[in-house]
């Protein structure tokens, strides 16, 4: 059977990259009917946080990432130090002058190599590969012999990564070979950039996976998104978490690095945010905007502004271009605009509905085609680009009859 799993450190946010390799991890196994395990590595007791795990728990649950087993590192510490111990025994680690425990690298071949699912063959040649340290000077076992000896105690069969972590491959091989430990498939993924070519980092880049949803941008977009970053496995557009599962395939994953598009991103983020519904899209409204738009219509225009929206910054931005000259503040209108504006106060000034208003400007020869910059005018003051139907929907009425009286008596 086929078994994954996701190792990551409670010692930071959770980021983009992270999320990507768990979403991997998750669908290889499900796509081979195998398990998933999630692993905190938490045996870094100063820098490991509750928080952090909270947060890596939290993301998990919120994209339906459905692991089979939850486990902890620091509850096998007893067992890596075993495994150091018989390193030790077997004199293929020592203790070096400066301190920690190394692993002695054989010198008797030129270069070490291994087949990997997505990058292919792997050669490091040996001078390339020092004597590495297994554990501190206090016996404590580091990451490179920890996490190789849980993946061989917990079964694991497949291990899915960044490609920044190839030498710890070789070297965990190493390990493997030496205590004669059952070998690990292994498949890096090549990180991902920012469009200029650089390594999408923590400190120039938005990479916490929270704050995208903070900011209005969909679980659904962003797994659609990860999934298709560096991934060539289907041209499906729009894919789910089942239909992932189904069509993943990890051996098209592109070989160079991803690239992180936020324009595609926002494409993605478009397409769902479009789907959700009124009672979702008042949760996207800032405070003070609820309470501008409390005397409007907000139901009629909502699907045109999120039709116009990547975000919840897009959302608001509508809205406050909206309601800027709700308080019908003077417009400047030519004196054509002026002689026609009159004649559309006159043929809908007792209009009670929004189809009698429609009916009375057509039967005036009135219609948007011809008045609809008028509208725009001396309802929004062009701030709004939404469409002048909805517009006056989302006043009503009467509110843009007051507003046509008004603009003329001002003028």
């Amino acid at each position: 059977m086929i078994i994954t799993r996701f190792a990551p450190s409670p010692t930071g946010n959770f980021h983009i990259g992270s999320l990507r390799t768990a979403i991997y991890n998750y669908l290889y196994a499900k796509k081979n009917h195998g398990k998933f395990i999630l692993r905190i590595e938490d045996t870094d007791k100063e820098r490991s946080k509750k928080e952090y795990e909270d947060e890596i728990i939290k993301v998990f649950e919120l994209f339906e990432l459905q692991y089979d087993d939850l486990k902890y590192q620091s509850i096998n510490k007893d067992n890596h130090i075993k495994y150091l111990e018989k390193l030790i025994a077997m004199g293929l680690v020592y203790k070096s002058d400066e301190g920690p425990y190394k692993f002695q690298v054989k010198r008797d071949v030129n270069h070490f190599e291994y087949n990997d699912v997505i990058l292919g063959n792997i050669k490091i040649p040996n001078e390339n590969i020092e004597n590495f340290s297994v554990a501190r000077s206090d016996m404590t076992p580091t990451f490179i012999l920890s996490n190789i000896i849980d993946d061989h105690t917990q079964n694991i069969t497949n291990v899915i990564r960044g490609n920044d972590h190839s030498i710890n491959t070789i070297k965990q091989i190493m390990l493997t070979q030496a205590l004669s430990l059952k070998p690990i498939t292994y498949a890096h993924i090549p990180l991902i950039h920012d469009m200029s070519g650089k390594k999408l980092s923590k400190r120039d880049n938005i990479t916490n996976v929270l704050t995208y949803l903070e900011k209005g941008y969909q679980k659904e977009a962003l797994f659609n998104f990860i999934i298709k970053l560096g991934n060539s496995f289907n041209e499906i557009e729009y894919l789910n978490n089942s239909e992932s599962v189904n069509n993943f395939e990890i051996e098209k994953t592109v070989l160079s690095p991803a690239k992180f598009n936020l324009d595609k991103l926002n494409f993605y983020n478009n397409y769902y945010l479009q789907k959700i519904s009124y009672d979702s899209f008042i949760d996207c409204v800032e405070l003070k905007n609820k309470k501008k738009v409390e005397p409007f219509n907000l139901k009629e225009v909502y699907l045109d502004i999120l039709k116009r929206s990547h975000n919840y910054e897009d959302i608001n931005l509508e809205i406050e271009n909206l309601i800027k000259n709700s308080q019908g503040e003077k417009t400047s209108l030519s004196e054509g605009e002026l002689i026609i504006l009159k004649d559309i106060y006159a043929c809908v000034k007792d209009a009670l509905t929004f189809d009698e208003f429609i009916k009375s400007l057509e039967e005036k020869e009135l219609s948007f085609k011809k008045t609809g910059k008028i509208f725009r005018n001396i309802i929004v003051n062009f701030q709004s680009k939404l469409p002048i139907d909805s517009i006056i929907k989302f006043f009503g009425i009467q509110k843009v009859i007051d507003m046509i009286s008004h603009s003329i008596n001002n003028e």
